[in-house]
C-alpha cells in the first residue's frame, strides 16, 4: 500500500492526514486492502451493506427516469415542427449528469474523510463552497453548450437564427432550477446514507441522477412551455435567466478569495464543457432518428433511463475508486481493473435484472396512449442496450480514475462528468444497433 500527495486537498491536508490516520489506527492493516478496513470502521454492518444490494437500492430509483421520459413524450407532436426539442434535451441531461457528478462526488469522498459533517444546516465551509461553484459551472457550462449546440444545429438545418435564444436561455434556466431543487435533496440522500453505514459512492449520485432526471425535464417541459406560449410568458423567462446571472455574480464575488471555489470552477467547468459537446452531438444525433424512434413505441420515454442506468453503472466503480485514492490507496490500472472484476459482474448482474423492469415499468406508462406499444420490444431494446454497453463504460470508468488521479487532479471533478458523458454517447449510438438487432430478431 502506498501513500502519496493528494493535490486537491493540499490547502487542507492537514485535516486529510489527520482522517487517514484515525482510520489506520482503528484497525491495523494486517494484509487486508484498505477498502476492507474502511468498511470495518465503525458499528457493524447490516444485511444490506453489500455492493449487490445497495446496487439494487440506487438502480431502482431509475425508474424515475422513466417518467421523466414520459414528460417529454407529451411535446411528441412537436418533435417535427420544433426540432430544437429533441436536439436540447440529451445535452441538458448530459449537463445534469455531469455537473450533479462533481457535486456528488466532491460531497461522498468528502463525507468519508470529515471535510463535510453529515448534516443540513451549520456545515462546514467547505461545503457551501462547493454549492457556490457548483452554481457557477452551471450557468457557465450552459451557455457554453447553448452557443454549441446551436451553431451545430444551424449547421446542419435542425435552427434557424430566430431561435438564437432558444438555445441561450433554455439551458442555464432549465438547469438552474433543476440545480437548485436537488442540491439540497442531495446532500439529505447523502447524510442519510451515511448516516445509516451505507456507502455514499454507491448510493448518491445514481439516486441523484434519476431525481435529476425527473427535476431537469421538468424544468425543461416547463421552459419549452414558456417558450411555445410566448408573450408574456417569454418575459417570465427571461427574467428568471437575468436572476440567475445576477445570483451566479453574487457568488463569485463572495468566495474571490477561496482557492478551492476557483480550482472546482477551472477544472468542473473545462471537464463539463467537453461533455456538453458530446452531448450536443448526441442531441443532433438524436433528432435525426425520429422515425427510428417512433418506430418503437415507448422509446423514447426508455431512453433517459437507459442512460442514466448506464452512467450509474459507470459512477458507482468509478466514484468507489476515487474514494480509495483520496484515502491514500493506490494500485496500477491493471491491479484496479482485477480488483474491479467482481464489483463490475456484481454491478451488472442487478442491473441486468432492473433493465427488464425498465422495460415494463415503460410498458406501462405508454399502454394507454399507445396501444400499439409491445412489452418483448420495450424489455428487449433495454436489455440489448445493457449488454452492449456496460463493460465499455465500467472499463473506461477505471481508466479515467486512474488517468486523473496521475495527472494530480481532483478526480471528483472529473471521473463522473466525464463517465456521464461517455455514458449518455454510448447509449445514444447504442440504439441504431438496438433497432437492427430488433429487427433482425424480428421483434419489431
Amino acid at each position: 500500500m502506498g501513500h502519496r500527495r493528494v493535490p486537491f486537498l493540499k490547502v487542507i491536508s492537514g485535516k486529510f492526514t489527520l482522517g487517514l490516520f484515525r482510520v489506520l489506527l482503528i484497525q491495523p492493516c494486517g494484509s487486508r486492502s484498505l477498502g476492507a478496513i474502511v468498511r470495518d470502521v465503525g458499528p457493524r454492518r447490516h444485511w444490506y451493506d453489500s455492493v449487490p444490494v445497495q446496487t439494487l437500492i440506487a438502480l431502482s430509483f431509475n425508474i424515475l427516469s422513466l417518467f421523466a421520459g414520459g414528460l417529454i413524450s407529451i411535446f411528441s407532436p412537436q418533435f417535427r415542427t420544433a426540432p430544437w426539442i429533441l436536439a436540447l434535451f440529451p445535452p441538458i441531461l448530459t449537463i445534469r449528469g455531469g455537473i450533479g457528478g462533481i457535486f456528488s462526488g466532491n460531497l461522498a469522498t468528502m463525507l468519508h474523510i470529515g471535510l463535510i459533517q453529515p448534516r443540513l444546516r451549520e456545515n462546514t465551509p467547505v461545503y457551501y463552497q462547493l454549492i457556490s461553484s457548483v452554481f457557477v459551472i452551471t450557468l457557465l457550462d450552459t451557455l457554453a453548450m447553448g452557443a454549441f449546440s446551436f451553431t451545430l444545429n444551424l449547421l446542419t438545418g435542425g435552427a434557424s437564427l430566430g431561435l438564437l435564444y432558444v438555445f441561450a436561455v433554455v439551458p442555464p434556466v432549465a438547469c438552474a432550477i433543476a440545480m437548485a431543487i436537488s442540491i439540497p435533496l442531495t446532500s439529505l440522500i447523502a447524510i442519510i446514507t451515511f448516516r445509516r453505514g451505507l456507502d455514499p459512492d454507491i448510493m448518491v449520485y445514481p439516486i441523484l441522477a434519476s431525481v435529476n432526471d425527473i427535476v431537469v425535464t421538468a424544468a425543461f417541459a416547463a421552459t419549452i412551455f414558456l417558450v411555445l406560449s410566448g408573450g408574456v410568458y417569454l418575459y417570465l423567462l427571461w427574467a428568471i435567466f437575468l436572476f440567475i446571472v445576477l445570483m451566479t455574480g453574487f457568488l463569485v464575488w463572495r468566495n474571490r478569495d477561496v482557492s478551492f471555489f476557483y480550482q472546482t470552477i477551472r477544472e468542473g467547468v473545462t471537464v463539463v464543457i467537453m461533455s456538453s459537446v458530446f452531448g450536443s452531438l448526441n442531441g443532433v444525433f438524436l433528432s435525426g432518428m425520429t422515425s427510428g424512434l417512433m418506430s418503437v413505441p415507448g422509446l423514447v420515454v426508455l431512453y433517459p433511463s437507459l442512460t442514466n442506468a448506464l452512467g450509474n453503472i459507470g459512477s458507482i466503480v468509478g466514484s468507489t475508486t476515487t474514494t480509495m485514492m483520496a484515502l491514500g490507496y493506490k494500485r496500477s490500472l491493471r491491479e484496479e481493473v482485477k480488483a474491479s472484476l467482481s464489483t463490475i459482474a456484481q454491478v451488472e448482474a442487478v442491473a441486468f435484472l432492473m433493465h427488464v423492469v425498465f422495460g415494463l415499468v415503460s410498458y406501462l406508462l405508454v399502454l394507454s396512449a399507445t396501444p400499439e406499444a409491445t412489452l418483448h420490444s420495450l424489455i428487449a431494446a433495454a436489455l440489448i442496450g445493457n449488454l452492449v454497453s456496460f463493460l465499455l463504460v465500467s472499463l473506461f470508468a477505471l481508466f479515467v480514475a486512474s488517468q486523473a488521479f496521475e495527472r494530480g487532479l481532483n478526480p471528483d471533478n472529473v471521473v463522473i462528468p466525464v463517465i456521464t458523458t461517455a455514458s449518455d454517447t454510448v447509449a445514444t449510438l447504442t440504439l441504431p444497433v438496438t433497432l437492427i438487432l430488433l429487427r433482425v430478431l424480428g421483434i419489431v
